[in-house]
C-alpha cells in the first residue's frame, strides 16, 4: 500500500458539501472523487480531506490523502483523475508521502477567505462566489472587529462541534486557535480571511455575518467583543451565504508534504 496527497480545487456550487453522503442526498466531492480513484485503482479507495467543506462552499487548496495498492507514479494519478473527474473539481498536484501522514490529523493550521461584494446593484457574475451587501460598509471597522479573535479563543457564539468528528482532537469543546483574521477592501470587494488550527462547523460564516453588521455600524466592535464571551449562539449575527466562502490552504510541519508541481493556490 501506497500514501498519496493531492491537492483539490473545486466548485462547490452544486455539491452537497466534502463530505461523502447517500446518493439521495446529492453529490458531493468526496464521491465524486472516491468513484474517479475506484476506477483508477480497481478497488475501493477512502480518502481523508483537511477539512469538510460545508454545501456550496469553494476550495482551491483543499488536501486529501488516501491509500491505495494500485502502482501508478504522482503524475499519472493526476492526468487519469483530472480526466475522469466532473469539470467543477480539479486535482492541482499529488505526491507521494510517508505513511504516518493523513490530512486530517497531521494539518496545523487552515486557512479560508470569504468575499463580499458591496453594491447596491446586482452582480451576477461576481455572486457567483461571493456575497452582495448593499453598501457603505467601514472596512475598517469590520477590521478591528476581527482582530478581536486572535489568540486562544472559545467560538461557541460562532460555530459548532462536529458530532460525527472520530479523531479526537477537539471532541468536546469549542476553543481554537485564531491565528490570522482581517477585512480589507480591494477593487473587487472586501476580502475576509481568517486562519486557525481548526474550525467550527459554520464558524467562518457566521463570524463574516457578524463582521458586516459591525460594517453597517449595527454593532459595535464592543458589541462584537460581548457576543464571543458570551459564548451563546442566539445573537443578530447570521450565517454568511455558502457561496462566498473558499477553502484556501492547509499549513503542515515542513518537509511533510511537498508537492512535485508546486502549485499556486489562491
Amino acid at each position: 500500500m501506497v500514501n498519496l496527497a493531492a491537492l483539490v480545487e473545486y466548485d462547490g456550487t452544486r455539491f452537497r458539501g466534502f463530505q461523502r453522503q447517500s446518493a439521495e442526498q446529492g453529490p458531493t466531492v468526496q464521491g465524486a472523487i472516491e468513484a474517479a480513484l475506484a476506477r483508477i485503482a480497481g478497488e475501493v479507495v477512502r480518502i481523508q480531506a483537511a477539512g469538510r467543506t460545508d454545501s456550496g462552499v469553494h476550495a482551491t487548496g483543499q488536501v486529501i490523502n488516501f491509500h491505495t495498492s494500485a502502482r501508478h507514479d504522482p503524475p499519472t494519478w493526476q492526468r487519469v483523475l483530472n480526466a475522469l473527474l466532473p469539470e467543477e473539481i480539479a486535482i492541482r498536484a499529488m505526491c507521494q508521502v510517508g505513511e504516518d501522514f493523513r490530512a486530517r490529523q497531521c494539518a496545523i493550521a487552515r486557512h479560508y477567505r470569504y468575499h463580499v461584494v458591496c453594491d447596491a446593484r446586482r452582480a451576477p457574475l461576481r455572486e457567483r462566489y461571493a456575497w452582495r451587501v448593499a453598501p457603505p460598509l467601514d472596512v475598517s471597522a469590520m477590521d478591528a472587529a476581527a482582530a478581536r479573535l486572535l489568540g486562544e479563543r472559545d467560538f461557541a457564539a460562532f460555530g459548532s462541534n462536529p458530532s460525527d468528528q472520530r479523531d479526537g482532537s477537539y471532541r468536546g469543546h469549542t476553543v481554537r486557535m485564531m491565528l490570522e483574521a482581517r477585512c480589507q477592501a480591494g477593487a473587487l470587494g472586501i476580502t475576509c480571511d481568517f486562519a486557525a488550527n481548526a474550525f467550527l462547523t459554520g464558524m467562518v460564516r457566521r463570524l463574516v455575518g457578524t463582521l458586516v453588521l459591525v460594517g453597517q455600524r449595527r454593532l459595535s466592535g464592543e458589541d462584537f467583543q460581548g457576543i464571543l464571551e458570551a459564548r451563546a449562539r442566539s445573537h443578530p449575527g447570521v450565517p454568511a451565504p455558502a457561496r462566498g466562502l473558499c477553502f484556501t490552504r492547509v499549513v503542515y510541519p515542513p518537509g511533510m508534504l511537498v508537492w512535485e508541481a508546486a502549485p499556486n493556490p489562491a
